[in-house]
């Protein structure tokens, strides 16, 4: 058992929920959110998470109460332009190998 615990942020308003996915975005889990949640400010997230100790890339993603949901880093970079940097907030992919070494998919 393990607890994945991260922030979110929107610059539109107040988070309303993130969701967690272990398997590239396959699927999704609602997380839990902390108290308090304020407009843009930092929200704090956790789900509990069962760890078969096999590879796992794990993901999250915020929706804000005007309704919009961070993008994949895709999405972000069709949009931007492959070079962008100023507020990338496109989502983050996490490679946990069978050992448990974690690294950033970029």
């Amino acid at each position: 058992f393990y607890e994945i615990s991260g922030i979110a942020w929107s610059g539109r308003g107040s988070i309303r929920r993130v969701e967690v996915s272990a398997d590239g975005g396959e699927s999704w889990r609602d997380a839990t959110l902390q108290e308090p949640i304020l407009s843009k400010c930092l929200t704090r997230f956790r789900l509990p998470w069962t760890w078969d100790g096999g590879p796992a890339l794990l993901q999250s993603r915020a929706t804000d109460e005007t309704g919009y949901v961070q993008p994949t880093r895709a999405a972000l970079i069709e949009a931007r332009g492959p070079t962008t940097s100023y507020h990338f907030n496109g989502i983050q992919t996490w490679r946990i190998q069978p050992g448990g070494e974690i690294t950033n998919v970029v």
